[in-house]
């Protein structure tokens, strides 16, 4: 069997990580008894398998570019899909916010302070601006990369890799709220804070459409852009050396917005971070081994345990 027919008969790893988190929500769904709640999501998941499954199949049966380009990116909309099924699914299966936990380990991280509340000392309206439009620009920082190597570096396995480990990330973090559900310091502390954030143009809007879009998210911790950001950072470094410091310089701005416009606790940043180096060390190395060796068992073991740059 030749590669082009082998790749049009297979899931690709990123379909393969969306339908196994649409399966695990849903059992989430039917463990924690929330059919009637939740019966909407349970359908929106059976759906998104279903178009993974029906997209595999057209390109088992066309050999047209447009089919094989569709269902290299179709799969990252998922995340986002995904993600917003959390604003409902949280509270359903963990009621108990972590947030007085966050705040002691800030506190004690800042000796009796409050971080959101320092940052008011350097507070502008120029600078909350471009912070603010730096945070909303967050998915374009992964989604930069992956078009880099898509369509500049024409390398379609590194650009596999590279989506599939990001994937993980995404998925990662959104299991790591239903473990540490949190509201974060915008409502948590906001009665400690002098005055509210102010910008200059965009500001209020872009604010506004973000919280019109999440609503009251329990997705303080882990911080997903702290850990989707370190790791675009360490694949660029791998696989696009021209986008590293580029990414440097964008995903420094964007975790430092994260707390300075009040969205996360530093102690957010830090579990962020260390699961982002546990992706990638890990992650990396199994979509390479799935990607590149077909998952023989004996790759996946090297690829684990004897992992290299």
């Amino acid at each position: 069997m030749n590669t082009s027919t082998e790749w049009n008969i297979r899931l690709s790893l990123e379909e393969q990580l969306t339908i196994a988190m649409a399966v695990l929500f849903n059992l989430l769904i039917l463990l924690f008894m929330q059919m009637g709640s939740a019966w909407d999501i349970f359908v929106l998941n059976m759906s998104i398998i279903a178009c993974i499954v029906m997209a595999c199949l057209a390109q088992r049966n066309s050999y047209r570019e447009y089919v094989r380009f569709f269902r290299d990116w179709y799969v990252l909309a998922f995340i986002i899909i995904v993600y917003l099924e959390n604003r409902r699914l949280i509270p359903l299966i963990n009621r108990h916010d972590v947030d007085d936990l966050l705040i002691r380990a800030d506190r004690f991280l800042f000796l009796g302070h409050d971080p959101t509340v320092l940052l008011e000392k350097i507070a502008s309206p120029a600078l909350s601006e471009m912070l603010q439009l730096s945070y909303a620009s967050f998915y374009f920082l992964p989604f930069g990369l992956c078009v880099l190597l898509y369509f500049v570096k024409r390398s379609r396995p590194e650009f596999h890799i590279c989506a599939s480990t990001i994937m993980m990330g995404f998925f990662l973090s959104y299991l790591g709220y239903y473990l540490t559900p949190a509201i974060g310091p915008r409502f948590t502390l906001a009665h400690l804070q002098a005055s509210p954030l102010s910008g200059l143009y965009s500001f209020d809007f872009v604010r506004e459409m973000l919280s019109r879009g999440e609503g009251m998210m329990r997705d303080c911790c882990p911080s997903g852009h702290t850990m989707i950001s370190l790791l675009t950072i360490l694949l660029a470094r791998r696989y696009f050396r021209p986008y590293f410091m580029i990414a440097c310089v964008w995903a420094s701005i964007l975790v430092f917005s994260t707390v300075y416009l009040r969205y996360h606790y530093v102690t957010d940043l830090l579990v962020g971070a260390v699961l982002g180096l546990v992706v990638y060390r890990y992650g990396t190395a199994i979509s390479e081994a799935l990607i590149l060796n077909n998952g023989r068992i004996r790759d996946l073991v090297r690829a684990f345990f004897f992992w290299e740059e």
